[in-house]
């Protein structure tokens, strides 16, 4: 059984849906719990409830895009070091792309990237003085594309790059860098622009506790992979990864050559997944070239 004795876990936007889930599953296996959120009454509560429940934790209101350092400050501060870093906040606001998109796309990559990569960044030195740090932040399947959701795509499909790289360097520390791409009832969800009959089948089949062992999972010991984003949903497991294919040779290219050898460019009958970052089968830029 993965257990958490000992462990100290800092889950941001930790006060309901999803972040919420991941600390009280966290707790329950014996980690010690900072639940930040912009919602002070909300992380309070979640924070009540961990101890209620006979588990450890501590809240802190806090903003990932401008309080980084003093949301890890206030794990470390209560509970003496910080091996775990979740991930989890997040916005999502629908956004037809027009001449107006620049402030939302900006706005949600403060938010969805640059705030994870404040987070984590601010973490660093307690995650390699862990010895087995560990970081799961929140990706999204919505990365094959989502119409009216640019902004939201484009700050998550950062995400998804970001920790695939950042995790080859991790790895020489002791760290390991992961993602989830969630789907699930939460209020996001609630409020997104999708079909009722959806929200009611996202209500029914796909709860948040269907999500977190996956988080509690990437976040242990045990974890045995490093960049990569599993998606998790209703309790369908899988990963979401990058591929390339054989495609076309030729040192002479003209457009013409792409626009007749189109079909064998774009085939994915012969496409192979990018290996897993740390293993035998890691794929690097080098290796593409080499091939």
């Amino acid at each position: 059984m993965l257990n958490f004795e000992g462990k100290v876990a800092l889950v941001t936007g930790g006060g309901r849906g999803l972040g919420r889930s991941h600390a009280e599953l966290l707790a329950s296996r014996g980690a010690a719990v900072l639940v930040s959120d912009m919602d002070a009454e909300a992380a309070d509560e979640a924070a009540a409830a961990i101890v209620a429940a006979g588990g450890r934790a501590a809240s802190y209101r806090g903003d990932v895009t401008a309080d980084a350092e003093g949301i890890v400050k206030a794990a470390v501060d209560a509970f003496g070091k910080l091996d775990i870093v979740v991930n989890n906040a997040g916005i999502d606001q629908h956004t037809d792309f027009d001449e107006n998109a620049m402030a939302q796309t900006r706005r949600h990559m403060e938010v969805n990237f640059l705030g994870t990569v404040a987070v984590t960044a601010a973490a660093w030195p307690h995650l390699v003085a862990s010895g087995a740090g560990r970081v799961v932040s929140t990706a999204s399947p919505t990365l094959s594309g989502w119409e009216g959701e640019s902004p939201y795509v484009a700050s998550k499909g950062a995400l998804f790059a970001w920790t695939r790289t950042v995790s080859i360097e991790a790895l020489k520390k002791g760290i390991r860098v992961n993602a989830i791409a969630p789907t699930a009832y939460t209020r996001l969800a609630e409020a997104a622009d999708i079909p009722d009959s959806l929200k009611e089948h996202l209500k029914e089949n796909m709860t948040t506790a269907m999500v977190s062992p996956v988080v509690a999972y990437l976040a242990s010991d045990e974890c045995a992979v490093a960049g990569e984003t599993i998606l998790a949903q209703g309790g369908l497991i899988q990963r979401f990864s990058l591929a390339m294919n054989d495609g076309y040779t030729n040192p002479q290219l003209t457009p013409e050559d792409v626009q007749a050898n189109l079909s064998v460019i774009v085939d994915d009958a012969t496409a192979k997944p990018l290996g897993i970052i740390g293993t035998e089968s890691e794929t690097s830029l080098l290796d593409l070239f080499e091939d």
